[in-house]
């Protein structure tokens, strides 16, 4: 079985950091690992090419160079010269990332007639509205329309994100399909390597206001007070796992509030479960979305602290109350509780075995619930095949 796997959006390298890279990646290898020969087509491939894909065959087509609107119509171009690529080289089954100017599902799945998934990750419209700018709205909500009835399957990362595909396209054909995990890629973490006195807590992702890493820092800053007044083992301090345009900002409030932070930029995917590996904990942060803005994500850096078999302690938002158990495979907390997330960090600084405990019960969770293998046979067993996919 061939598949064309396509990626259009340049702001998702193929190979590289972002967690929007590694879904790339792994849902590439899931599919290798089903039996399928996979073909990515995309607009940026990116440096930061893995050991194990260096066969994966990559057909990358850059938009041409401009601004503004004009930049948004060289991507629904260069989508329609990868679609023109696919068409000629041929393919069983398409499946693409959902990007905002891309017709290359539609175009693929009309002309050669194949089974299609479209991929939805976030309700980009909007989001691309709100942080952004958006210049020609209605080629992407036309865009958005013309592939989501023409795909088999509108896989979607959250149930919010199913919604807004159901409300913005009515017949689509929807399905519920959240992210996963590589647990070979990341493996759990080794015991008794850490020292009880000082504790690091991990942070994975892009370095933007909506991961509220601010408020991590501020909860152990407030966690060291107060375990310093009562005596208390398990000093914390925080590794950021990640870059983004709120690094300065982020390095100055660590300071400012007396936190030791290590931050080690972008990172390759293959080194993060090493860095993880080197803490006691992990965080998500995430704060309280605001009115509108929703909890559609899916979180990947959850899954993978669970792969790692890291104890967590996140705030229960979205998804993560149904993907993290409280008190069973990490911590929850309310958003916007500094109080609340300082004393989780006391309570784990506090008990070396509850810490473990809860990292084990995450890993066997990520093992057994959670592989990119089971997201991609939910997906597959929704497409008229004529070939078998292994499950």
């Amino acid at each position: 079985m061939r598949v064309a796997y396509v990626c259009a959006d340049p702001g998702v390298p193929v190979f590289g950091t972002k967690g929007s890279s590694v879904h790339v990646q792994e849902i590439s290898r899931a599919w290798r690992r089903a039996g399928a020969d996979v073909t990515v087509y995309c607009t940026h491939a990116g440096t930061e090419r893995p050991a194990d894909l260096a066969d994966l065959t990559v057909v990358e087509l850059p938009p041409r160079r401009a601004d503004g609107e004009e930049r948004e119509r060289a991507i629904g171009e260069a989508a329609a010269a990868l679609a023109e690529a696919v068409v000629r080289d041929g393919c069983d089954v398409v499946y693409e990332r959902y990007s905002l100017f891309s017709p290359a599902l539609a175009l693929v799945a009309g002309t050669l007639g194949v089974p299609s998934v479209l991929e939805v990750n976030a309700p980009l419209i909007e989001e691309q509205q709100r942080y952004r700018q958006l210049f020609d709205v209605r080629l992407a909500e036309a865009v958005l329309h013309r592939n989501a009835l023409a795909a088999d399957t509108v896989a979607s990362v959250s149930e919010p994100v199913v919604r807004w595909v159901e409300g913005r396209v009515p017949g689509a054909k929807t399905l519920l399909a959240p992210n996963g995990v590589n647990t070979e890629r990341i493996g759990p973490r080794p015991h008794g390597r850490r020292h009880p006195r000082r504790l690091t807590v991990a942070f994975v992702g892009t370095l933007k206001p909506w991961h509220g890493v601010p408020a991590l820092l501020t909860a152990v800053a407030l966690a060291n007070t107060e375990s310093g007044s009562s005596g208390h083992d398990g000093r914390w301090s925080v590794k950021i796992i990640g870059d983004g345009p709120g690094r300065q900002d982020l390095q100055r409030a660590a300071a400012g509030l007396g936190v030791e932070a290590e931050f080690t930029g972008a990172v390759p995917p293959d080194a993060v479960p090493g860095l993880l590996h080197g803490c006691d904990a992990a965080a998500a942060p995430y704060p309280q979305p605001l009115p509108g803005q929703g909890d559609y994500f899916s979180p990947l850096k959850v899954y993978e602290y669970m792969a790692a078999g890291m104890p967590i302690v996140a705030t229960a938002v979205g998804q993560i109350p149904s993907i993290v158990e409280d008190g069973r495979t990490g911590l929850l907390v309310p958003p916007g509780d500094a109080s609340a997330f300082a004393a989780a960090f006391r309570r784990l600084g506090a008990d070396a075995a509850l810490r473990e405990r809860l990292g084990t019960q995450a890993r066997a969770a990520a093992v057994g619930l959670y592989s990119w293998d089971s997201v991609l046979s939910r997906i597959t067993a929704t497409l008229p095949l004529s070939q078998g996919v292994a499950r």
